[in-house]
C-alpha cells in the first residue's frame, strides 16, 4: 500500500475535523512521529495518517523506547489541525476512547480494556497500547498523535523483559485482527469523538473507563488517592493536605507494588 487517499469508511460531513485526506504507508521507519516531524507539506484541511509495518526506534513518553519492531502491530501517527495547545487533551481523550472502543469491538463489550492516564491502554493488568502526543516543529497549528497497538503478536515476539507487563489482541482473544481495518475503525471513531458536541458525555465515558480510579497512587512527589481526571486532562489526586491537580507525570499504583508504568 502506498501514498494515497484514505477515505473508505470515514465519517462524512464532520463540522470541525474532516476525514483523513492522505494516508502514507511505510514498510519500515525508525518512528512514525519522527517521520511526521520531518515532513514539510501537510494537508490544509483534514488529517494525515502515517502507518509503518515496523518501527526500529519507536518512542514513548520521556524519550523511552517503545517496542514496535514487529509487523504484528499498528504503529501509526495522525497529524491533525489543532486550535491551540490547550486542545491537546481533547485529542488525547478522543484517540484513547477510539482505541478502547475498537479493542472492545474485537474482544467484546466485557473485555477489561481501560485507559491508564495519561496515555496508555490496558487490557486487564497489561499494557496493550501506548500513545504519544507531540507538536510539529514550526507548525503550532498541527499536532502529531502517535500510537502503537500490540495486535497480532504472541508473547514470544516481545523482548523478554517486557513479557510480564504487556499483552496483545491475539494473546487475549486467540485470533488475529486485520490491521488496516482496525486502524480505519480507530480513525473513524477518533473523528467522531472530536466532533461530538456533547463534551460532558464524552468526558463521562472517558472517566468511566479509567484504569484504577479510587486506588492509592503516586505521581512524582505526591501520594494520594486517584479520584478523577478533570475535563482539561489534569489528574486529581486526593492527598492528606487536599486535592492536587497534575498535568503530567507517571502514575504509579501502590497496592500491588508493581508501579504499572
Amino acid at each position: 500500500m502506498g501514498d494515497g487517499v484514505y477515505s473508505a469508511g470515514m465519517a462524512k460531513g464532520a463540522p470541525h475535523y474532516p476525514p483523513p485526506c492522505r494516508y502514507i504507508f511505510l514498510d519500515e521507519i525508525d518512528s512514525t512521529n519522527s517521520y511526521a516531524k520531518s515532513l514539510g507539506d501537510f494537508p490544509e484541511d483534514g488529517t494525515l495518517v502515517i502507518r509503518a509495518g515496523r518501527q526500529t526506534g519507536g518512542r514513548g513518553r520521556g524519550g523511552n523506547l517503545f517496542f514496535s519492531d514487529n509487523p504484528g502491530g499498528i504503529w501509526a501517527s495522525i497529524v491533525t489541525p489543532i486550535s491551540d495547545i490547550s486542545a491537546h487533551f481533547e485529542h488525547n481523550r478522543a484517540v484513547s476512547l477510539a482505541i478502547l472502543d475498537a479493542l472492545k469491538h474485537i474482544g467484546g463489550l466485557n473485555a477489561p480494556v481501560l485507559i491508564k492516564w495519561p496515555n496508555d491502554i490496558y487490557w486487564g493488568e497489561r499494557k496493550i497500547t501506548g500513545i504519544l502526543l507531540e507538536n510539529v516543529p514550526g507548525r503550532p497549528n498541527r499536532l502529531i498523535i502517535g500510537f502503537g497497538i500490540n495486535v497480532n503478536m504472541v508473547m514470544g515476539d516481545f523482548p523478554e523483559e517486557l513479557r510480564a507487563r504487556v499483552t496483545s489482541v491475539r494473546e487475549e482473544t486467540g485470533t488475529e485482527a486485520p490491521l488496516d481495518r482496525l486502524l480505519e475503525d480507530i480513525i473513524c471513531r477518533y473523528i467522531q469523538y472530536l466532533n461530538n458536541a456533547d463534551l460532558a458525555a464524552v468526558h463521562k465515558l472517558y472517566f468511566n473507563n479509567l484504569y484504577r480510579v479510587g486506588a492509592k497512587a503516586v505521581v512524582g512527589r505526591h501520594t494520594g488517592t486517584f479520584v478523577a481526571v478533570d475535563t482539561d486532562g489534569r489528574l486529581r489526586l486526593a492527598t492528606d493536605s487536599g486535592d492536587v491537580l497534575l498535568s503530567s507525570g507517571t502514575l504509579r499504583f501502590l497496592e500491588d507494588g508493581s508501579g504499572n508504568e
